[in-house]
């Protein structure tokens, strides 16, 4: 057993800063398989930071008790130009104030050259460990100049080296979801199931390019043209640890536990006392998702709670007007969809067209795209 820390240096962001990854590589030694967990790619979502640190106080206990099979690497801060982006004592660490972009949008895109790959070995088979270093190779002729871009690279360059792959976000409020893909809807419901997550949503494409997908697309790519077997597809999913507020000690010991259960499963480790009963979940595909945008300007008071079944038509919240005339009534709020409430905003209140709520529904909605299923947000 043995455990390395390493730390990666960015190119500079301005005179006299430097950003650094860091990176602890946990590996028993046993077993070749690997996972790789990350948390803050949007630096204003603090549950993860938790996460992992517990995350990694159970592997060096586990590490001392030569219970780790395969190699764990856990990222403890994702984004440390993000974590730096401090306005008047708040993080603002979604977007990049130096353009706007969100940072878990436009990740590197080596699908174009599985593409091409695919096409000169359309008869040829790889074993993981060779995709692994194709995708590798594949990464290193795409340039990263600047910091942040640089920092997206290396984050994928580290995880095209494992097989499984977590990233850690949370929503503004919200309840336990994961995303993840429709060809990968087996493991993605057994880690729902080790951490106590009912609902999840699938997708063949969400698209703009976030962290999970730009790992787990390539793979996709050779597995549906026959170049990879399906048990050896690299797995990523995008786990939302409920809501920003929701930092603390017991629910992040749990997610934890969670998470070790599900690496039990994936036997990379063992864990005593036996693994736990698996929780029910329920799948929505993510073209169903309802991203509800509020009729009115307002303070939005709710009617019902998150994680709430919720029907086409019935009021679920309102909006009351604080400029308005005396006597002015509240706007009423209905859900679109047949589902449950999964996302409320932290802050209540609200502009006309902002989005209040997000609802997992059933059945796809006409206007969600395949490809076009991110919000710009």
């Amino acid at each position: 057993m043995s455990v390395i820390t390493e730390t990666t240096y960015l190119p500079s962001f301005a005179p006299g800063t430097r950003h650094h990854l860091t990176t602890h590589r946990f590996n028993g030694g046993q077993d070749s398989r690997s996972a790789y967990i990350q948390a803050g790619v949007h630096a204003d979502e603090h549950p993860g930071l938790l996460v992992i640190q517990h995350l990694l106080g159970r592997l060096q206990e586990l590490d001392k008790a030569g219970q780790i099979l395969g190699e764990v690497v856990i990222c403890p801060f994702a984004n440390p130009v993000g974590l730096g982006q401090n306005i008047f004592g708040y993080v603002t660490g979604r977007f990049n104030l130096a353009n706007g972009e969100n940072f878990n949008r436009n990740f590197p895109d080596i699908s174009p050259a599985v593409e091409e790959f695919i096409a000169k070995n359309g008869a040829a088979h790889f074993t993981s460990s060779e995709v692994k270093k194709i995708f590798t190779q594949m990464l290193e002729l795409i340039p990263a100049v600047d910091t942040v871009a640089t920092n997206k690279k290396l984050l994928l360059e580290e995880a095209f080296r494992h097989d499984i792959v977590l990233d850690l976000h949370c929503d503004t409020s919200a309840a336990l979801h994961l995303y993840s893909t429709l060809h990968q809807q087996e493991r993605a419901i057994l880690l729902a199931g080790c951490m106590g997550i009912e609902t999840v949503f699938l997708e063949e494409q969400a698209g703009g390019q976030p962290f999970d997908e730009a790992f787990g697309k390539p793979w996709k790519l050779l597995m549906q043209a026959g170049l990879a077997n399906p048990q050896d597809c690299g797995f990523s999913t995008s786990i939302e640890l409920r809501g920003q507020a929701d930092v603390n000690d017991e629910v992040a010991r749990a997610d934890a536990e969670g998470i070790l259960q599900f690496l039990a499963h994936e036997g990379l480790l063992t864990l005593t006392p036996p693994l736990a009963e698996l929780a029910n979940v329920e799948i929505y595909p993510l073209e169903g998702a309802s991203h509800l945008q509020s009729p009115a300007m307002g303070l939005l008071v709710w009617k019902k709670q998150l994680g709430q079944s919720v029907s086409i038509g019935e009021l679920i919240a309102e909006i009351v007007p604080i400029d308005a005339a005396l006597g002015t009534p509240r706007v009423p709020v209905f859900s679109d969809v047949d589902g449950k409430i999964i996302v409320q905003p932290l802050f209540k209140l609200v502009r006309a067209g902002q989005r209040v709520a997000l609802l997992a529904g059933k059945t796809p909605l006409t206007h969600r795209k395949t490809g076009q299923l991110l919000q710009h947000f």
